[in-house]
């Protein structure tokens, strides 16, 4: 008897299938499921490759654009980055443009070397005695001169004797190559 409702039952169902709107969603749902197990299937694995390679391809991309741009930033200072020289020689030069200034030199003094990213760095403290405009000239000339300096700490203070002014004590790194 089961043969027999087997049988029923399928001829139920191609009779069903007469009807082209059921014959067209049952060939849709087949091609759809052949598409999805015969093609997305086999592919996505590549797929999924493919972006992962697309994505370090594009981190690659940006960190060489990133290089770029300081290789570039590098360039740009290069020139100021004095090669071989000594603390000596750093302090004749610090001496020559303090003396450009009417400014009184109260302590100068060279302190250990340190490390700045890569470079190295001779590091200076400074007090010099002047007018507000004699000291900011020469806060400007460390910043425009032919070497690369950068003032770490400033301080002004009052002169203790009024004809001197103000006091500028300063913690000042040349950065050398």
């Amino acid at each position: 008897m089961q043969s027999s409702d087997k049988k029923t039952d399928f001829a139920k169902l191609l009779e069903q299938l007469h009807d082209p709107v059921r014959l067209r969603v049952l060939v849709t749902g087949i091609m759809l499921a052949v598409g999805y197990a015969g093609i997305y299937m086999p592919l996505s694995g590549r797929i999924e490759d493919t972006t992962r390679k697309l994505n370090k391809a594009h981190k690659r991309q940006a960190l060489g654009k990133d290089i770029e741009y300081l290789q570039a930033e590098v360039d740009k200072f290069q020139a100021r980055l004095p090669e071989k020289t000594d603390s000596n020689e750093w302090v004749q030069y610090m001496l020559g443009g303090i003396r450009k200034f009417p400014t009184k030199l109260i302590i100068l003094d060279l302190d250990d070397p340190q490390t700045v990213g890569p470079y190295g760095a001779v590091v200076f403290h400074i007090e010099l005695a002047g007018e507000f405009n004699e000291l900011d000239a020469f806060l400007h000339w460390l910043e425009t001169n032919q070497r690369l300096f950068r003032v770490d700490a400033a301080k002004i203070t009052p002169a203790l004797h009024q004809d001197e002014g103000l006091v500028l004590q300063l913690t000042v790194l040349g950065i050398k190559g």
